[in-house]
């Protein structure tokens, strides 16, 4: 979800080895250490959100069966995938339009070579929904409609596939811990250092990183629900219970979507 540390946590991951696209969006104000991500894959992305009658802040369900012309749009973006990353492997891409269009991506990545694991950073929604009402005056229902379609769609299209849901909290208290897990779990040749020794993450890093941080609990109830069940999955790992539980919750929240809740 936007908001919540994906910058900061492709930025470290590309500084200890993973190959970011070549074409990277501009720092801006809300983001001066840049975002990371590629600029040409977040416009592609955006004109494929407005194919299908979406936009990258609308809480509706995105249907990606129903999208037109969608072998044209999956060939352009192979094409995009080679001028981006070349033959670099591993590559770390990231875009949070992706949390709603991961179906898609996965066959393309995998179409044109790419095993796919996932990193999903998890923040509070309450921090996220805060920050969204700073940087785009949002509400704060708005923010958290937002968080709970991208969180949603994102887990319930990665289940089954190699993936870790990382507390950004966790990250940023121990960026060297935490990159060592998932190189081991993932199996990614990720250069973690190990020690106290100074890096180039640790400057990356630091406590100015994070503006929005705590807040009143999210009055919410769907939204309290998800923050729990996915903070599960990071603690613990996969769970049917917890994929069913949220199963439904995503149930729940599409049918408060259509009715205009």
């Amino acid at each position: 979800m936007h908001r919540s540390g994906t910058s900061s946590v492709t930025g470290a991951l590309a500084m200890l080895g993973a190959a970011p696209p070549r074409t990277l969006m501009a720092p801006a104000a809300d983001n001066p250490r840049g975002f990371w991500e590629s600029i040409v894959v977040a416009d592609f992305n955006d004109r494929l959100l407005a194919a299908g009658g979406s936009r990258w802040d609308d809480p509706r369900p995105f249907d990606l069966a129903a999208l037109p012309a969608r072998e044209d749009f999956a060939q352009e973006a192979a094409h995009l995938l080679k001028a981006e990353f070349g033959d670099q492997s591993p590559i770390v891409m990231k875009d949070p339009r992706i949390c709603r269009l991961f179906p898609f991506w996965a066959e393309v990545l995998r179409a044109t070579g790419q095993d796919v694991v996932v990193v999903s950073p998890l923040r509070d929604p309450v921090e996220v929904a805060a920050s969204l009402s700073s940087r785009n005056g949002f509400s704060r229902q708005e923010g958290l409609h937002l968080w709970l379609r991208h969180v949603l769609d994102a887990e319930a299209a990665s289940r089954g596939r190699p993936r870790v849901f990382l507390p950004w909290s966790d990250f940023l208290a121990d960026w060297r811990g935490t990159t060592s897990s998932l190189k081991a779990r993932l199996a990614l040749p990720l250069d973690v250092p190990e020690g106290g020794r100074p890096h180039a993450v640790d400057d990356f890093l630091s406590r100015d990183l994070r503006h929005q941080a705590g807040g009143a609990p999210s009055d919410d109830p769907l939204a309290v629900r998800a923050w729990q069940a996915l903070t599960h999955l990071a603690r613990h790992g996969e769970e049917p219970a917890i994929h069913a539980e949220l199963d439904a919750l995503r149930a729940d929240f599409d049918r408060k979507i259509a009715a205009g809740v």
